[in-house]
């Protein structure tokens, strides 16, 4: 089992090489790297939904690509296959996809700030899919179009006689002629896909983002609805199911957790007298937990209940409200063990002034220096009730930003609500990895002791010496994971994750890094636990 890497930056350059790690020894090869290989562009996806997926057609696989980031402020709509991966990866090759004349629709609008959804085949000879749906188009307007793109009916190449093919003719399928009501055109919105157990089909789901609100005249709102896409029937429907008023979001993280859709953090809106020259930057960040039932919001729905009336929103309240406040905006979600546990990776986590022109860009994309630690992933076990949904913080190994023995936090770090972690107590080392916040300098300490409100498992206050507290927020350029994928044993109780640091986080291997960047490769798992018992 391996994971690629393509592109990505360093605050300067944008890069366009690929590389391949083995999972199982740790060795990182790179590939499509002979002289007369054609690849992407240099891009990035830092802010965006993912910008790569692995899809499956019958027995081979390939590594598919689209769009991303070029260059501050630009984007493309191309796409480019990666493999056949079942060969070895010297001879993988990056292949440009474009539309044969007979396919319905050109290639999707060149855009950013979209979701990119995998829609895995229903049948073992069937093939994956991938879902583009919404975004910011090249004059920052919302989109609503959605488009299908699979490798059914591509005319991969065969190798035969070592001459490798130009390209591959396979496009992108249109979903535009879609019947009755839809979603407005947004953003910055979160996607997921759902197999419905009861009708035994497949649903698109996406929630919240920026656009229009609804008998408004605001392009830019915070949005607070939920709509499921039949991929069956081709149509919308909205679920009745909106949040609550004032808890509209974007850039909020989402996944399917034993049929109940989990929705974690976000960002408000902007207020309304920074909204006309800065329309794009995020307001301040939410730090709660919801989850709708999706059976009983998708009936609801059917029998023709309207949003308004009936919400089957439930937030959760969590252990780590009551002593760690983990606020997210543009994290990662995944699941493990069959949806039993969600984790919620990466992200950024605030501002850092009510204006914030130097924590995002010009398009409201978030600054790298505000990202959130991978080590201080949240992992949740969903519950039969809300009030039963549990969550930690997955505190395992130390902070990108610094190393063994590295230096004490000086006294401008060590700030009321910093983020600390505990590391290299010898009598209490079963709190070394912990995280907390600084509450104060302990009263009359003439040693360099501060207090500290630790989170979930410990839920206590402390008084301890700055030499075993380290910062934990990642301070690396690129800090939020890049990669996040399922475990190569196929039980679905690990992720494997690339991340852009100085060194490994959480339990893993640290791989050499690829040419001059420092990437390291972390295996988070979390064990399984029965309900009702304890934290992930």
């Amino acid at each position: 089992t391996r994971l690629i890497l393509f592109g990505g930056r360093d605050g300067r350059r944008f890069f366009c090489d690929t590389w391949a790690c083995d999972l199982a020894s740790g060795a990182w090869v790179r590939v499509a790297a002979h002289s007369d290989a054609r690849c992407p562009s240099p891009r990035c996806f830092n802010s965006d939904s993912g910008g790569g997926r692995v899809l499956r057609s019958g027995e081979e696989e390939w590594a598919v690509l689209h769009g991303g980031l070029c260059a501050p402020g630009y984007r493309d709509s191309q796409t480019w296959l990666l493999g056949p991966l079942s060969l070895p990866p010297k001879e993988w090759s990056w292949l440009p996809a474009s539309p044969p004349d007979h396919v319905e629709g050109a290639a999707p609008v060149a855009r950013f700030h979209h979701t990119l959804t995998l829609l895995p085949r229903r049948e073992a000879a069937g093939d994956d899919s991938l879902a583009l749906l919404g975004g910011h188009d090249r004059t920052i307007s919302p989109l609503l179009d959605l488009r299908l793109f699979s490798l059914r009916h591509a005319s991969l190449p065969r190798k035969a006689s070592g001459v490798a093919a130009a390209s591959v003719s396979v496009g992108w399928s249109s979903s535009t002629h879609v019947l009755g009501p839809a979603p407005s055109p947004r953003a910055f919105h979160s996607a997921a896909h759902y197999d419905h157990p009861a009708a035994g089909r497949g649903l698109l789901l996406a929630c919240c983002g920026l656009g229009p609100a609804a008998g408004g005249e605001e392009v830019f709102a915070a949005l607070d609805d939920t709509w499921a896409f039949d991929l069956s029937s081709g149509r919308w429907l909205e679920l009745a199911a909106r949040l609550p008023h004032g808890f509209a979001r974007s850039r909020a993280a989402l996944a399917v957790s034993r049929d109940r859709l989990l929705l974690a953090g976000g960002c408000r809106a902007r207020a309304a007298a920074l909204a006309t020259y800065l329309p794009l930057t995020p307001g301040p960040v939410f730090d709660d937990v919801w989850l709708l039932d999706l059976r009983r919001g998708l009936l609801q729905s059917e029998l023709g209940l309207r949003p308004a009336a009936v919400s089957a929103w439930e937030r959760c309240v969590l252990p780590h409200e009551r002593a760690h406040r983990t606020p997210h905006a543009n994290a990662t979600a995944g699941t493990l063990h069959g949806g039993a546990v969600v984790l919620v990776l990466g992200g950024h986590d605030t501002f850092l002034s009510p204006l914030a022109d130097e924590a995002v860009d010009s398009f409201g994309d978030l600054a790298d220096e505000q990202a959130w630690a991978l080590h201080e992933t949240e992992a949740i076990v969903v519950g039969e009730r809300p009030e039963r949904t549990e969550a930690r913080l997955c505190t395992r190994g130390a902070p990108h930003s610094c190393g063994e023995g590295g230096a004490s936090p000086s006294r401008r770090q060590l700030v009321g609500g910093a983020r600390m972690l505990v590391q290299g107590l010898e009598t209490q080392a079963h709190i070394n990895g912990s995280i907390g916040t600084v509450v104060s300098r302990a009263s009359g300490s003439a040693d360099g002791r501060v207090d500290l409100a630790l989170g979930p498992p410990h839920s206590k206050s402390i008084s301890i010496r700055c030499q075993h507290l380290r910062p934990s927020r990642s301070e690396a350029r690129g800090g939020m994971p890049t990669i996040a994928a399922p475990g190569g044993g196929g039980d679905g109780s690990a992720l494997w994750v690339i991340s852009p640091a100085e060194r490994a986080a959480g339990e893993g291997r640290a791989a050499e890094a690829p040419s001059n960047r420092r990437v390291a490769v972390s295996c988070i798992s979390v064990l399984p636990q029965p309900e009702h018992e304890g934290s992930a």
